[in-house]
Protein backbone atom coordinates (compact mmCIF):
# COMPACT_ATOMS: atom_id res chain seq x y z
CA UNK A 1 0.00 0.00 0.00
CA UNK A 2 1.44 3.38 -0.62
CA UNK A 3 1.51 5.80 1.69
CA UNK A 4 2.75 9.72 1.88
CA UNK A 5 5.10 11.69 4.69
CA UNK A 6 4.53 15.71 3.78
CA UNK A 7 8.01 17.39 4.99
CA UNK A 8 8.47 21.21 5.06
CA UNK A 9 12.24 22.06 5.05
CA UNK A 10 13.23 24.86 7.70
CA UNK A 11 16.54 26.42 6.24
CA UNK A 12 16.78 24.86 3.61
CA UNK A 13 17.23 21.46 5.70
CA UNK A 14 14.75 18.27 6.55
CA UNK A 15 13.94 19.16 10.36
CA UNK A 16 14.69 16.58 12.97
CA UNK A 17 11.09 15.87 13.36
CA UNK A 18 11.13 14.44 9.66
CA UNK A 19 13.89 12.06 10.53
CA UNK A 20 11.43 10.90 13.38
CA UNK A 21 8.57 10.53 10.98
CA UNK A 22 10.45 8.43 8.10
CA UNK A 23 11.95 5.97 10.86
CA UNK A 24 8.86 5.54 12.61
CA UNK A 25 7.51 4.77 8.70
CA UNK A 26 10.03 2.27 8.77
CA UNK A 27 12.37 3.69 6.21
CA UNK A 28 15.81 4.71 6.08
CA UNK A 29 15.33 7.70 7.30
CA UNK A 30 18.99 8.72 6.87
CA UNK A 31 19.16 7.93 3.64
CA UNK A 32 16.12 9.81 2.64
CA UNK A 33 17.13 13.14 4.48
CA UNK A 34 20.21 12.66 2.36
CA UNK A 35 18.65 12.51 -1.12
CA UNK A 36 16.36 15.32 -0.13
CA UNK A 37 19.39 17.61 1.08
CA UNK A 38 20.96 16.46 -2.12
CA UNK A 39 17.81 17.93 -4.24
CA UNK A 40 17.47 21.23 -2.81
CA UNK A 41 20.83 22.62 -1.80
CA UNK A 42 20.61 24.28 -4.86
CA UNK A 43 17.40 26.11 -4.65
CA UNK A 44 18.56 26.48 -0.82
CA UNK A 45 21.05 28.23 -1.64
CA UNK A 46 19.35 30.68 -3.20
CA UNK A 47 17.46 31.31 -0.36
CA UNK A 48 14.36 29.79 -1.00
CA UNK A 49 14.42 27.73 2.52
CA UNK A 50 10.77 26.37 3.16
CA UNK A 51 9.88 23.75 0.57
CA UNK A 52 6.87 21.45 0.96
CA UNK A 53 8.12 17.73 0.02
CA UNK A 54 6.06 14.36 -0.44
CA UNK A 55 7.85 11.11 0.60
CA UNK A 56 5.81 8.48 -1.07
CA UNK A 57 6.70 5.07 0.19
CA UNK A 58 5.25 1.41 -0.23
CA UNK A 59 4.39 0.56 3.06
CA UNK A 60 4.94 -3.28 2.49
CA UNK A 61 8.36 -3.17 1.39
CA UNK A 62 9.51 0.12 3.38
CA UNK A 63 10.73 1.51 0.05
CA UNK A 64 10.55 5.04 -1.14
CA UNK A 65 8.77 5.17 -4.45
CA UNK A 66 9.02 9.02 -5.04
CA UNK A 67 10.23 11.91 -3.10
CA UNK A 68 8.31 14.81 -4.85
CA UNK A 69 9.54 19.05 -3.79
CA UNK A 70 7.34 21.43 -4.59
CA UNK A 71 9.88 24.13 -5.81
CA UNK A 72 9.20 27.58 -6.45
CA UNK A 73 7.87 28.96 -9.78
CA UNK A 74 10.41 29.08 -12.95
CA UNK A 75 10.39 32.85 -12.87
CA UNK A 76 10.77 33.61 -9.08
CA UNK A 77 13.92 31.02 -9.41
CA UNK A 78 15.39 33.20 -12.55
CA UNK A 79 14.60 36.23 -10.66
CA UNK A 80 16.56 35.39 -7.54
CA UNK A 81 19.74 34.13 -9.66
CA UNK A 82 19.52 37.58 -12.12
CA UNK A 83 19.05 39.54 -8.78
CA UNK A 84 16.42 41.33 -9.59
CA UNK A 85 12.73 41.80 -7.37
CA UNK A 86 10.50 42.04 -10.03
CA UNK A 87 10.00 40.99 -13.48
CA UNK A 88 9.51 43.73 -16.33
CA UNK A 89 6.48 45.60 -16.64
CA UNK A 90 6.79 45.64 -20.30
CA UNK A 91 8.15 42.23 -21.27
CA UNK A 92 9.54 42.78 -24.86
CA UNK A 93 10.41 46.40 -24.65
CA UNK A 94 11.98 46.83 -21.15
CA UNK A 95 15.51 44.85 -20.16
CA UNK A 96 15.48 44.72 -16.87
CA UNK A 97 18.92 42.80 -16.44
CA UNK A 98 21.41 39.64 -18.33
CA UNK A 99 21.44 36.21 -17.10
CA UNK A 100 24.48 33.99 -18.15
CA UNK A 101 22.97 30.89 -19.87
CA UNK A 102 24.95 28.68 -17.25
CA UNK A 103 22.93 30.05 -14.80
CA UNK A 104 19.90 29.08 -16.47
CA UNK A 105 20.87 25.60 -16.95
CA UNK A 106 21.23 25.50 -12.85
CA UNK A 107 17.37 26.36 -12.75
CA UNK A 108 16.75 23.77 -15.77
CA UNK A 109 18.30 21.34 -13.35
CA UNK A 110 16.22 22.32 -10.55
CA UNK A 111 12.91 22.28 -12.63
CA UNK A 112 13.54 19.48 -15.20
CA UNK A 113 10.86 17.06 -13.19
CA UNK A 114 8.71 19.63 -13.25
CA UNK A 115 8.99 21.00 -17.11
CA UNK A 116 8.45 17.57 -18.16
CA UNK A 117 10.85 17.66 -21.12
CA UNK A 118 12.02 14.77 -22.86
CA UNK A 119 15.68 15.95 -22.51
CA UNK A 120 17.69 18.78 -20.57
CA UNK A 121 18.22 20.76 -23.70
CA UNK A 122 14.70 21.11 -24.32
CA UNK A 123 13.88 21.94 -20.43
CA UNK A 124 16.85 24.48 -20.89
CA UNK A 125 15.17 25.87 -23.63
CA UNK A 126 11.96 26.71 -21.56
CA UNK A 127 13.59 28.54 -19.16
CA UNK A 128 15.81 30.29 -21.81
CA UNK A 129 12.60 31.11 -23.22
CA UNK A 130 10.90 32.30 -20.06
CA UNK A 131 13.46 35.12 -19.63
CA UNK A 132 12.03 37.06 -22.92
CA UNK A 133 8.41 37.44 -20.91
CA UNK A 134 10.23 38.81 -17.75
CA UNK A 135 13.00 41.30 -19.12
CA UNK A 136 16.14 39.39 -19.22
CA UNK A 137 18.44 38.88 -22.02
CA UNK A 138 20.75 35.93 -21.74
CA UNK A 139 24.42 36.20 -22.76
CA UNK A 140 23.44 39.50 -23.57
CA UNK A 141 21.16 38.22 -26.40
CA UNK A 142 17.79 38.24 -27.41
CA UNK A 143 16.67 35.04 -25.76
CA UNK A 144 14.79 33.99 -29.01
CA UNK A 145 18.11 34.23 -30.46
CA UNK A 146 19.95 32.06 -27.79
CA UNK A 147 17.94 29.30 -28.16
CA UNK A 148 18.24 28.94 -32.10
CA UNK A 149 21.99 29.26 -31.21
CA UNK A 150 20.69 26.35 -28.82
CA UNK A 151 19.20 24.57 -31.19
CA UNK A 152 22.51 25.26 -33.76
CA UNK A 153 24.64 23.07 -31.30
CA UNK A 154 26.20 26.21 -29.77
CA UNK A 155 25.97 25.12 -26.41
CA UNK A 156 26.15 21.73 -26.52
CA UNK A 157 29.13 21.17 -24.31
CA UNK A 158 27.61 23.22 -21.15
CA UNK A 159 24.09 20.98 -21.98
CA UNK A 160 26.18 17.51 -21.68
CA UNK A 161 27.98 18.82 -18.79
CA UNK A 162 24.07 19.33 -16.95
CA UNK A 163 22.93 16.48 -18.62
CA UNK A 164 24.79 13.92 -16.21
CA UNK A 165 23.83 15.69 -12.97
CA UNK A 166 20.06 15.30 -13.92
CA UNK A 167 18.88 13.81 -10.59
CA UNK A 168 16.14 10.30 -10.86
CA UNK A 169 13.22 11.29 -8.71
Amino acid sequence: MKRVIRIQTSGGKVPPQAMQQLQGAGLNAQEVVNLINNRIKQVAALGFQNLNIEVEYDDSSKRVLRINIDYPPITDIILKVAGKDSPSHQAGKEIIGDIPLEKLAEVALIKIEELGSKSFKSALKQVVSTCRSIGLTVNGKDPKEVIKEIDQGAYDELISKYEKNINPS
